[in-house]
């Protein structure tokens, strides 16, 4: 037997353990999604690294990093692709849209619609787009069309009645207005979507004259380039040891809100309980998101925890409110006799630090009545210029071309 067809016979191994794992996990649910996992040969789109990573690792497989060491590509982790095919939802026969090219992603998506079917791969970095289109060719996919281009403007391929499906693989912080436009009218667009510095996968339809989501997905991506790029800012609250991280321009005065937290700080616990297991944290903060404003995320390091400057405040961050110069965030403590037992609380800092924590806990209460047992939390996003745009009271998370409204 040749060195090739060992390779490949270990690969094929290393696929049918991954598929199985995935379908163990629950990512994998269709047999349309597994049948596109077991076909495609996902170590070839990242040939320069080993396939027992390829098929095995639990985040991104990087295959592009700027000079800086950023990543700008990278195939992403096999539950993510798995969990995010499902979401989409994908039909022979389909026109589908991709923007962000990598291969693999497109080589699945074309298992998917078929022959009768299209997928069209947009990015705007040229050797990104030369890399998937030389990969696809060699894995006899080259029937995706692929496209150097800023995937945030219109495409000249959006003929007809729009794309049945939009697919975005890199991590977006707007949702551009071609997105919808070129959407059929019973399409489906799968963003992955940053908002008040939380990072969701949302899978959106159409109602009436707006978006609204029916699937989101904890999940992280490289950041989007183009015209809709956009960077989170970052008020350093005690050096790089605690952080806060703020989306959507919302206001925030640096000097002030580091002063406040180097003052004495209060707590105010809830009596909203928590079990490790009920995983309840990430619908909190993303309905927090439209509940309050404005909202952030505290990051703190375990150097910060350790030593006290915050209280418990997990790896993904904290929920976090703020005046001029006053801001309260979300904590937990271990309840007594309990092995995964928690209750949440908040930490106020600065003049105004009674009220802010009164105020974010009221909000977490009324999710413990309200929203709870009621699941995922419902995105609508409705766009600018455009008829059904919110006003008033509502809490609106607000995007260049889009408001979200987030509620149940």
């Amino acid at each position: 037997m040749t060195e090739t067809q060992t390779d490949s016979d270990s690969a094929e191994l290393l696929r049918e353990g991954m598929v199985a794992e995935l379908r163990k996990q629950g990512a994998i649910v269709s047999d349309e999604v597994e049948a596109a996992f077991r076909a495609v040969p996902r170590h070839c789109f990242a040939p320069e690294v080993p396939a027992e990573d390829v098929y095995g690792a639990p985040e991104g497989v990087v295959t592009k990093r700027t000079t800086e060491g950023r990543w700008v590509s990278s195939v992403s982790a096999p539950w993510l692709h798995a969990r995010m095919l499902e979401a989409t939802r994908v039909a022979p026969g389909m026109r589908v849209l991709e923007i962000g090219s990598g291969g693999c992603n497109a080589a699945l998506l074309s298992e998917l619609v078929g022959p009768e079917g299209e997928v069209t791969s947009i990015d705007i970095d040229p050797d990104i787009t030369a890399r998937a289109q030389r990969l696809l060719a060699a894995t006899g996919y080259d029937r995706v069309q692929v496209i150097t281009a800023d995937g945030a403007q219109p495409t000249s391929d959006a003929t007809g009645g729009g794309f049945d499906r939009i697919i975005v693989t890199v991590g977006a912080a707007d949702l551009p207005a071609p997105w919808v436009d070129q959407l059929a009218d019973d399409g489906r667009l799968l963003v992955p979507l940053r908002f008040r510095s939380l990072s969701r996968t949302i899978a959106f339809t159409r109602e009436d004259d707006h978006l609204r989501s029916d699937a989101l997905i904890r999940s992280g991506f490289v950041a989007m380039q183009g015209v809709s790029a956009h960077a989170p800012r970052t008020v350093q609250l005690a050096g790089s040891d605690v952080r806060l991280v703020v989306d959507e321009d919302q206001a925030v005065d640096d000097t002030a809100l580091t002063k406040a937290f180097a003052e004495p700080r209060c707590e105010r616990w809830t009596g909203v309980e928590l079990t490790g297991s009920e995983r309840v944290l990430p619908r909190l903060d993303v309905w927090l998101a439209g509940a309050v404003a404005p909202y952030g995320r505290l990051r703190a390091t375990s150097e910060a925890n350790d030593r006290g400057l915050v209280g418990w405040v997990l790896g993904s961050g904290a929920a976090c409110i703020w005046t001029g110069d006053s801001l309260a965030y979300l904590t937990l403590r271990a309840q007594e006799g309990q092995r995964d037992g928690f209750e949440i609380g908040v930490i106020g800092h600065g003049p105004a630090r009674e009220e802010l924590s009164e105020r974010l806990a009221t909000a977490v209460s009324r999710f413990d009545r309200e929203a709870r047992h009621a699941g995922e939390p419902v995105v609508r996003a409705y766009f600018r210029g455009r008829r059904g745009f919110p006003a008033g009271d509502v809490v609106t998370v607000d995007k260049p071309s889009a408001g979200l409204v987030i509620g149940t």
